[in-house]
């Protein structure tokens, strides 16, 4: 009896300090009622646990399963305020605003996160140093200024140097230290002399201190986030060509760091896709797909996500505008099929909606009498009896009935939620610009 109570207490014991949560104070709190708790993989979010926010304060036990990572705390799913913490089984304890969670979080508990949010700092102000000396350096109007800031950049890389090597040691089998490592920046021994040599160095060398093979960055942000600067930050220019080229490379060189792991492969690479959908860059999808996704094993690829991100940008512009039919005294017509002008105006309108009343006309009496330019207006309706009347003063353009409004097949196939939507068609039908309003319909024509 004597032995059950003593390993009933030993066990009652060990539950009480395996329990730990993340607790946090918000001030000021305003609004926020909730906080969501999510575990950072890779490019996903997984759900914990949810708790309410009461005068400013939440808690949140950790489940007995939880493993080490990064984590984070999403206070505002409208404006996405978050704050994202290591957790490595110990209890968590911070303060922040929720208006500047990153500038101003103080961690009460942790020592994870501690050391972790106090180098982000400390590496940012030596980062902004070194950086500004080489900014000075092509900025110096002289040699002398040239000597003086290159001296200047000698000491700071030195001592920066020495900072990173010391929390880096300090930090050694810690979970921050495979973040602190991977966040270090390598500085030419020398200043640069020239912008474009500044640009190819940083390039050359942004992924010199990041391992893809640790576990402990693939679990988390990390990674991706760093991928996405890379490819969207470090490579721009105003030639939409040379955009392209230079986007293509990135993520040749994203591919060659990552090896042979499938894994992150398709993880990033998914990341990828779902960016260049988001400004639909039809190019950069079509290259992904065709020379990484589609060449990755069966396993690691999710035709959900191709059927999704193929959904989402057909009706990007370049894409084929999706067909649309319609009987013409009893003959079966198609817009695939037209070949009666240079340029093609497809918009959906109702004859219920009052922006549309005004425009349509508008539209009218601007393309009436341009030869190059045919309008096909798709009249979203419950029935054809305010279609027949409004549509005789548009005797010019080819005009068609949508019965059952927004749930007309076609409506739906052009993802139509809002009249009127306008899309130009080049003569092959692919889609060359979908302007937001009737004025942009204007400036596109050159009116």
């Amino acid at each position: 009896m004597l032995k059950k109570l003593l390993f009933a207490i030993v066990l009652f014991s060990y539950t009480i300090q395996a329990q730990t949560y993340v607790k946090g104070t918000l001030s000021p709190y305003q609004k926020y009622s909730w906080v969501v708790l999510y575990q950072l993989k890779g490019s996903k979010l997984l759900y914990i646990k949810n708790a309410t926010i009461k005068n400013g304060e939440f808690s949140i036990e950790f489940p007995q399963n939880s493993s080490k990572g990064m984590y984070r705390l999403l206070y505002d799913q409208q404006k996405n305020g978050h704050i994202d913490f290591l957790y490595n089984k110990e209890t968590v304890v911070l303060e922040f605003n929720p208006e500047d969670p990153i500038g101003t979080v103080n961690f009460l508990t942790s020592e994870e996160n501690k050391i972790y949010h106090k180098y982000i700092v400390e590496s940012a102000v030596w980062k902004q140093k070194l950086d500004s000396l080489q900014l000075a350096f092509f900025n110096a109007k002289n040699g002398n200024d040239r000597n003086i800031t290159s001296n200047l950049y000698k000491i700071a890389r030195a001592n920066f140097n020495k900072f990173q090597t010391q929390y880096e040691s300090t930090t050694r089998g810690k979970l921050a230290y495979h973040f602190i490592k991977s966040s270090n920046k390598y500085y030419s021994p020398k200043i640069i002399e020239t912008p474009q040599e500044y640009l190819n160095n940083e390039k050359q060398h942004y992924f010199d201190f990041i391992n893809f093979e640790d576990a402990v960055l693939i679990n988390s942000t990390f990674l991706s986030e760093k991928v996405i600067d890379y490819v969207f930050y470090l490579n721009s220019s105003d030639d939409l060509q040379v955009q392209n080229a230079l986007y293509k490379s990135a993520v040749q060189e994203v591919m060659q760091h990552l090896g042979g792991n499938n894994v992150v492969k398709s993880e990033l690479l998914t990341l990828l896709l779902f960016t260049f959908t988001k400004v639909e860059n039809i190019v950069l999808i079509d290259f992904v797909f065709d020379n990484f996704y589609k060449k990755l094993p069966k396993a690691f690829q999710n035709e959900t996500i191709i059927k999704k991100i193929s959904e989402k940008v057909k009706l990007a512009v370049g894409k084929t505008a999706p067909e649309i039919t319609w009987k013409e005294n009893g003959i079966t017509k198609k817009l695939s099929e037209l070949k009666i002008a240079e340029k093609y105006i497809v918009v959906f309108w109702s004859t219920g909606c009052s922006h549309c009343l005004v425009e349509i006309p508008q539209l009218y009496e601007l393309t009436k009498d341009k030869t190059n330019v045919h309008v096909i207006a798709f009249a979203l309706e419950e029935n054809d009896v305010a279609f027949n009347k409004k549509t005789s003063a548009y005797k010019k353009w080819t005009n068609i009935l949508g019965l059952k409004k927004w749930q007309n097949s076609i409506a739906r196939d052009y993802q139509i939620v809002v009249t009127p939507s306008y899309f130009i068609l080049d003569r092959n039908k692919k889609i060359i610009a979908k302007p937001g309003y009737f004025n942009d319909v204007k400036a596109f024509l050159g009116n």
